[in-house]
């Protein structure tokens, strides 16, 4: 069985790390095995998680290579129904999600400070916890500064917090527009970009980070409501009823 290496599962989320939670969705959607491991960085073959490890001891990095690798591997085209253009519809709004819409959310946990504290606490509860609480603190300070390096190195870290925002709203915009009424991003049936959009959004409108993007995210029902199903669906040991409707615990 596929052993899966990734973050804890915090605030009522699959994982806080969208990368992680895009590929255990995409585990869940295509129906293959996995077991979790202990995180191991220094064993990351990318030196970032997630990661997999395979029946046969290899470990391979980097979550949308490692559902291409697999997709192969089993036989598990959640596209094969996709036209060419549906794919390359797919394709851009999953570049969008990673490239763009990522670093929004990175901004808001790393570089707004009133943010930044609660986000340390939680790396500091999780990941670091078997650790004395002044290294617990070191080292997720210095972790901060190495994420808005490249937070700067991108660009979006040169923005101000209006600016980014903005281009927050108008990529959660764009996916709700696409996305309408239809149960899941390109229609009746779920496909890959389904397990990008799920992680993403959740990771946006389900976590108690304060933003604009956030209370831009949770105007919008259609993504509230995709949200609640996708979690329902693939995730249900996590969600709580509240007044009738299901929601990740703690957001």
């Amino acid at each position: 069985m596929i052993r899966l290496v990734q973050y804890d599962s915090v605030w009522g989320l699959p994982n806080v790390s969208p990368p992680c939670m895009k590929l255990e969705t995409w585990l869940r959607m295509a129906g293959i095995p996995y077991e979790l491991a202990p995180l191991e960085l220094a064993s990351a073959p990318k030196g970032k998680v997630p990661y997999i490890i395979e029946e046969n001891g290899q470990r391979m990095g980097d979550s949308t290579l490692i559902i291409e690798h697999l997709t192969a591997r089993y036989g598990k085209d959640l596209d094969a129904t996709l036209t060419p253009e549906q794919r390359a519809i797919s394709l851009a709004f999953r570049r969008m999600m990673k490239e763009n819409l990522y670093w929004v959310i990175v901004y808001a946990r790393y570089k707004e400070e009133s943010n930044w504290e609660r986000y340390r606490q939680m790396i500091m509860a999780s990941s670091l916890r078997e650790l004395p609480e002044p290294q617990r603190r070191a080292i997720a300070d210095a972790f901060r500064k190495v994420i808005l390096d490249q937070l700067h190195g991108h660009g979006m870290g040169r923005h101000t917090p209006e600016e980014a925002y903005r281009i927050g709203n108008a990529d959660l915009a764009a996916i709700s527009e696409y996305l309408k009424d239809k149960p899941y991003f390109m229609g009746e049936q779920l496909t890959t970009v389904d397990a990008t959009l799920y992680a993403t959004l959740a990771n946006i409108i389900e976590v108690p980070i304060a933003c604009s993007v956030k209370d831009f995210g949770r105007s919008r029902e259609n993504l509230v409501r995709y949200c609640q199903r996708m979690g329902e669906r693939f995730f249900p040991e996590l969600r709580t009823n509240v007044g009738g409707r299901l929601v990740a615990r703690g957001a």
